[in-house]
């Protein structure tokens, strides 16, 4: 295969992902974003009906800066695979790794921190926002918040180790720091909500006649719509048309009847709307419900909590114990009890033992970091609902499809650095390139030509995670604590 093909299928692999992921969000995750979002204001919906068919800039710009990332991360990850399996050349392997790390730090970095500060500074109803003359002074004001970002990120300290690499290494390096005191307290606030279920399980199953009740009310409202619709263009057919004098359009715009109609369709469309979505939300409700007091949800839920409570006792064991912490660099890595547990026991199975010489084909240190790495990233997962909704809530976003682009861009740049993190932490559980062949004095060295050459050692941020992991716990356990004090306080009272 020769260089140029290579170098197409690559690209052809990128754009195929980036459509892919286009194609994905439009018809599915960017829907459910707006489903979780808040509920549009009736007065904003009043005064800017918007049609379903077209779609809002920010809506365009979030998905792309979405599907770069992923697009990007999987070139990464593909990349490593080639070099595992000694696919393609490796003068390509490095140059397309190289240009997918620097796109993905673009993104991460620049676009998404951009775009965020773009679509909270926009204002949908100034038409001249374009061709204002205050547009430089706008611009500059949107641009300040991400200048500061970057001006704090280059102050995070690095080890003396890492400042001898190259820039590129340097700003993954500190991304990484960040990003890993990020996905610390994610986890944290994910596992304590994890287990919190256990301890707060005062969950009401809505009823079936409750269900019942808000179907029938909906059915209501959904028939007075329809009425009140039939009314409207009824009577916008019996008016005549104005011929154009200035006599004739005052009179029709004195006109208030066909207004007030107007606005009760209008408020009668919201509330069925509403409605529509607390009947799908008690439906839901109900299922999860009942599934959660079924022997198999029970299981499910119990063991969550344990492994939950287990992850915590292991970040504070990491960090208290002396012996992990004086432990070979190698070993530092999200240690917990429960994967060295279940590698342990993958260990006994033939699929792991058929390496040379009867050897287990993977380690079990290196096989318990990519178990701990996968239920950390569920911990993410579970916690990321309350995140999105505290993204639109702190920034006292009401628009579902403003909302639902934000959280996007969200969602985005939290992948984005955890799967960079991922690649740091996978940096030895990979095979190493594939030596040239001998004699070939013109080939390239192997550490030249390892793609995690161009990645810092996640030795250096294993402490890191364990600590932002369990402050992120302490925080979430006390402030629900505190929040179940007063809301017995006030019952009480």
């Amino acid at each position: 295969m020769t260089a140029a093909t290579e170098v197409f299928l690559v690209v052809a692999s990128g754009g195929f992902l980036f459509i892919s992921c286009r194609i994905f969000l439009q018809k599915k995750l960017y829907k459910d974003l707006q489903q979780l979002a808040p509920q549009d204001t009736l007065p904003g919906s009043a005064a800017t009906p918007q049609s379903s068919s077209a779609q809002p800039w920010h809506s365009t710009l979030a998905q792309t800066c979405f599907s770069l990332c992923f697009s990007e991360c999987s070139i990464l990850f593909c990349m490593l695979m080639c070099q595992g399996l000694d696919w393609l050349e490796p003068r390509i392997r490095l140059l397309s790794w190289r240009i997918a790390l620097f796109l993905l730090l673009f993104t991460i970095l620049l676009l998404v921190p951009i775009s965020f500060s773009l679509i909270l500074t926009y204002r949908p109803d100034n038409p001249g926002f374009v061709q204002s003359r205050a547009l430089p002074i706008r611009v500059a004001f949107a641009l300040a918040p991400v200048a500061l970002f970057i001006f704090a990120l280059s102050y995070i300290p690095l080890p003396a180790e890492l400042l001898l690499y190259s820039p590129l290494t340097a700003v993954t390096a500190r991304l990484v720091t960040l990003g890993t005191t990020v996905l610390g307290l994610l986890s944290g606030l994910g596992a304590v909500s994890g287990a919190w279920g256990i301890i707060n399980r005062s969950r009401s199953i809505p009823s079936a006649t409750s269900i019942a009740s808000a179907e029938n009310a909906l059915e209501r409202v959904r028939s007075d719509l329809q009425d009140r619709s039939r009314d409207l263009e009824d009577y916008a057919n019996s008016k005549p048309q104005p011929d154009g004098s200035w006599l004739s359009r005052m009179s029709f715009k004195r006109n208030g009847q066909q207004s007030s109609i107007q606005q009760e369709v209008i408020g009668l469309q919201a509330l069925e709307e509403q409605m529509s979505l607390r009947v799908v939300a008690l439906k839901r409700n109900r299922i999860a419900a009942e599934y959660a007091e079924s022997f198999t949800g029970k299981t499910i839920t119990w063991s969550w909590a344990v492994y939950c409570v287990c992850r915590v006792c292991s970040s504070a064991f990491n960090i208290f114990s002396p012996t992990v912490s004086n432990s070979s660099p190698s070993s530092a890595s999200y240690g917990d009890i429960v994967a060295h547990i279940l590698a342990w026991l993958f260990s006994f199975l033939s699929l792991s033992a058929i390496g040379e010489e009867g050897k287990a084909q993977f380690d079990i240190p290196s096989l318990s970091k990519q178990i701990s790495l996968s239920l950390v990233g569920v911990i993410i997962l579970c916690s990321l609902r309350m995140v999105l909704r505290g993204v639109t809530q702190t920034f006292h976003v009401t628009s579902r499809k403003t909302s639902a682009s934000l959280m996007l861009l969200t969602l985005a740049q939290l992948m984005g650095i955890y799967l960079l993190s991922t690649l740091v932490q996978l940096r030895t559980t990979f095979p190493p390139a594939v030596s040239p062949v001998i004699g070939d004095s013109q080939g390239p060295s192997d550490d030249s030509m390892n793609l995690f050459a161009t990645l810092p050692e996640y030795s250096l941020f294993g402490g890191l995670f364990d600590w932002s992991f369990l402050i992120g716990a302490v925080g979430c356990a006390f402030t629900r604590w505190v929040r179940r004090s007063l809301e017995g306080d006030v019952l009480d009272m």
